[in-house]
């Protein structure tokens, strides 16, 4: 018996040596992820940040902050990401500019970054991998299509638009505007009279086509272009206050395509909702897979664009649940 005790106590050690070897192992295979979200100012951002939370959490471990839309409260983030020596960062833009000294001391670090959604200026590409999201101008390119496909049997010597653009000085509202433009400038009775700023945000744009409707003829208006689903709730709260039918009298196309917008457009409200697709998580978890497992990262892909669609009243029957 007194032989038997230390062999036994010998095995017992020597697998639990083992089991601690192998969770080491795992424990280095699971990287460590900063992900800051610009806000959740929207269902389209709560699914947007959800996508990639979720994808990002099946094999690494996820520091998140939500920067409630402010750029100096994603900007310490960040910092804090570098403090604590995360393996990469990922992160999406409130605006494009201000972002170069942050992403300095990231590469400083030796810490890689991917922008997701919006973009950012920087002088030097290198201090961030890659750039994952929609294109923003082919958005804008396919809310065109529809307004010059819509128009194009009817005589009418000009067609007025009037824009409810998001947060200025961001890549979304500026590449959505080109795009729109683009397309509709092939139509010179087409013409984008006025732009509003609703920030992507419901109360202010209803708050801004409140104050169009005063001190303007809103009747005057043959299209609403607006460049997010929470703001033309906000538009379309404000046109119940006046003799103007949404989706006959003025055509309404909008960008996101959120099931509340989808509703709409069933029901007539809405003529043209351009999808923005939120579901970015396994194009992010993919992205990073691929990066860590590269021999030549300084190669990598810039640009990875996610795939969108249209829709309207000739594909209602084929639009899929939305989940945000």
């Amino acid at each position: 018996m007194k032989k038997f005790f230390p062999a036994i106590f010998l095995l017992l050690f020597f697998l639990s040596a083992c089991n601690s070897a192998v969770i080491s192992d795992e424990e280095q295979q699971s990287l460590v992820i900063g992900f800051s979200q610009s806000g959740t100012e929207s269902k389209w951002r709560k699914r947007h940040t959800d996508s990639i939370r979720t994808e990002l959490e099946k094999n690494n471990q996820v520091l998140y902050r939500n920067g409630y839309m402010n750029q100096e409260r994603q900007i310490q983030d960040i910092r804090t990401f570098i403090a604590y020596k995360v393996d990469m960062i990922v992160f999406t833009p409130l605006q494009e500019d201000g972002w170069e000294p942050v992403l300095k001391e990231a590469k400083q670090a030796a810490i890689p970054v991917i922008i997701v959604d919006r973009h950012i200026n920087v002088s030097d590409q290198s201090l961030y991998v890659t750039h994952i999201g929609p294109s923003f101008k082919a958005e804008g390119n396919r809310g065109g299509l529809y307004v010059s496909n819509h128009f194009s049997t009817v005589e009418q010597p000009e067609i007025n638009i009037l824009e409810l653009a998001g947060l200025p000085d961001t890549s979304p509202t500026t590449l959505r505007t080109d795009g729109f433009q683009e397309t509709i400038s092939r139509d010179n009775r087409m013409e984008v009279v006025d732009t509003l700023y609703g920030d992507y945000i419901r109360m202010k744009g209803k708050e801004q086509m409140e104050k169009y409707i005063e001190a303007h003829d809103i009747s005057t208006i043959d299209v609403l272009y607006s460049h997010n689903d929470e703001m033309t709730h906000g538009a379309l709260e404000a046109l119940k206050k006046t003799d103007i039918v949404p989706g006959e009298d003025i055509v309404i196309v909008t960008i996101d395509a959120q099931e509340d917008m989808i509703e709409k457009l069933r029901a007539g409200e809405v003529n043209c909702v351009v999808e923005c697709n939120p579901n970015a998580g396994w194009f992010v978890a993919n992205a990073i897979e691929r990066y860590f497992a590269s021999d030549n990262k300084e190669d990598f892909v810039r640009e990875i664009y996610m795939f969108e669609t249209v829709f309207s009243e000739t594909n209602l029957d084929k639009i899929p649940t939305r989940n945000y």
